[in-house]
């Protein structure tokens, strides 16, 4: 330890629980302007491999009716749309990540569809579920296990009434084709109008599976720790509210943070190192109110032109991985669907915990435990970790920090050492200043 650093005790207890059957750390994967962007199966080989790093658990990816219907009950399942939408799809079915299918709207200029002006148009709840059966069904697409009407829908149609009607009508055809044993519909998708979430949650309850919002914060929230209070508020209120909500998943479906300068394509701190950290604290204060996933926003920027909210630069810019998936990717990577996430007491308001351990099948009593440690100080700290009826463990650990980011030639996170740490006694952890630390006894595919 260094004398200078300040040590924070931290006592955790497996029996804590906050959320079981966590379903991961994603992304939004859109595959909207993959062809514009001039992405080859060579570039899609560099990118698919950076999914398969990271074991991507969840993803949202973009839908638009437009791609397949063509107006007079004609539907083009081949269309460039249709296709790139395919070679995403089959990536999170070989890898059994879940997806989140988006169908974007119809209401705005850019998403205008043959036949339908209006999102509680009884046709276009129709062509929705055509394109799922399609996709589910015929193509056998089972990753895809959650859908949602309308992007931030009090944006895009901005009329409650008229997308409760809209959500209305696809949940009856999904019924009526069988659907709605494969499929479940998630809202209300709202950014910036938690009075959406609360009408979800009140009128929708029969209608949606899951509970999804989105949430792109200032810098302050997070660096209070106002977030974690954001988003148990919320969830809270779908708890108290749906006597079924306990079963049903509390999703982030974008996750971001919205300073001076952003905009819908645009994110000024995309190549800060410091964006890693930022989104690491988001991460913690997300899954430790209880959410069952949190997706940042989002993979690469090749999905929308002239964009950089990626964790991954376009082909015009080379295809590089950008600082802050070092972060996100290992948060990925050993977060996976299926943790069990535990409360970690800390008494700093600087340094954030996230613990979540993993049950060996087969093995009943062994488990993998995956630490994250955030340390939003200007000044290293050091982490005392203490768990009740705690051992000797090993533990791969990583850095992410302006001094130590250590990557393969693939640009994917290298552990800087590989330890036995005493979790009975405490075991302590140095935390430079504005860093994260995750620490894993997982071996995923007998890599580190």
């Amino acid at each position: 330890m260094h004398s200078e650093d300040l040590v924070i005790s931290v006592e955790l207890n497996p029996q804590n629980v906050i959320r079981e059957h966590f379903l991961g750390f994603g992304v939004e994967w859109d595959s909207n302007a993959y062809d514009a962007s001039g992405v080859t199966d060579q570039d899609f080989a560099i990118i698919r491999k950076r999914v398969e790093w990271m074991r991507l658990p969840i993803t949202r990816i973009m839908m638009q009716a437009r791609w397949c219907y063509q107006g007079n009950d004609r539907y083009d399942w081949d269309s460039p749309g249709m296709r790139s939408l395919y070679r995403h799809l089959d990536v999170c079915q070989k890898l059994g990540t879940t997806v989140v299918l988006a169908e974007w709207g119809i209401e705005p200029a850019w998403l205008k569809t043959p036949d339908v002006a209006k999102v509680e148009d009884p046709k276009y709840a129709g062509i929705i579920s055509i394109y799922l059966d399609h996709l589910i069904n015929k193509r056998g697409y089972t990753c895809i296990k959650y859908f949602t009407l309308v992007n931030e829908p009090n944006y895009e149609v901005k009329d409650w009434d008229r997308w409760k009607k809209g959500i209305q009508n696809v949940a009856a055809e999904l019924r009526s084709k069988g659907l709605d044993r494969q499929v479940a519909i998630m809202g209300s998708d709202q950014s910036n109008a938690d009075e959406w979430h609360r009408n979800a949650v009140d009128q929708l309850q029969n209608e949606l599976g899951a509970y999804v919002i989105h949430s792109y914060p200032g810098e302050e929230i997070v660096r209070e720790g106002a977030l974690h209070d954001y988003f148990k508020t919320n969830w809270d209120y779908a708890l108290a509210g749906d006597p079924k909500a306990k079963d049903k998943p509390l999703i982030i479906g974008e996750a971001g943070f919205w300073i001076e300068g952003s905009g819908s394509a645009t994110n000024p701190l995309h190549l800060d190192p410091r964006y890693g950290v930022l989104m690491a604290d988001y991460a913690v204060q997300a899954a430790t109110a209880g959410s069952w996933a949190v997706l940042a926003w989002m993979l690469d920027d090749n999905s929308h032109l002239n964009f950089t909210w990626g964790m991954c630069r376009s082909k015009a810019d080379g295809l590089t991985t950008k600082p802050w998936f070092y972060a996100w990717a290992l948060l990925a990577r050993y977060y996976p669907h299926g943790s069990t996430i535990v409360r970690a007491g800390s008494a700093s308001r600087d340094v954030r915990i996230l613990a979540a351990y993993v049950d060996v099948p087969g093995s009943p009593d062994q488990r993998h435990w995956t630490f994250c440690i955030v340390n939003r100080a200007d000044t290293s700290r050091t982490v005392r970790l203490r768990m009740s009826n705690g051992s000797e463990i090993s533990l791969k650990r990583y850095v992410y920090s302006d001094t130590s980011s250590r990557t393969d030639q693939d640009g994917f996170p290298v552990a800087l050492d590989h330890m036995i740490y005493n979790l009975g006694v405490g075991a302590e952890i140095r935390c430079e200043a504005n860093s994260m630390v995750l620490l894993s006894s997982m071996s995923v595919g007998g890599q580190s």
